[in-house]
């Protein structure tokens, strides 16, 4: 990493700045360690975000999404599951479901699996 810092500057609205000046004092903290401190934990939730995005539409593995968010494979892991995303790895568990739809008769399974397959065609 560089050792030169860089200036970035925003433009705040007075409320935002009279915010900011509030919350740095309640935190003894200067206003510009909050904003940098922000802008951190921003940028990490924003490449968490991408990574789980690639990872959902399998263009990466859990291991490279992590990778991509610069965060360890666990993290990342705790990351996917506090969402609920489960990306399954068997190839033909859609294939079972139909059957099992068709067996059962379950009309509420069936329109969930045409929704799956139609969602999962290119460009929709």
């Amino acid at each position: 990493m560089s050792t030169i810092a860089v200036t970035k500057s925003i433009r705040l609205s007075p409320d935002e700045s009279k915010e900011l000046a509030k919350l740095s004092q309640r935190t003894a903290v200067t206003e510009a360690g909050l904003m940098k401190q922000w802008i951190r934990e921003g940028m990490l939730a924003k490449k968490i975000e991408l990574s789980i995005q690639s990872y959902m539409e399998r263009k990466t593995d859990l291991r490279g999404a992590a990778s991509m968010a610069g965060v360890s494979y666990n993290r990342f892991l705790r990351e996917v599951q506090s969402r609920n995303i489960v990306i399954l790895e068997e190839e033909n568990f859609l294939e079972r479901m139909v059957f099992l739809a068709d067996t059962f008769e379950d009309q509420a399974l069936q329109e969930a699996i045409n929704k799956t397959f139609t969602d999962s065609l290119p460009g929709t």
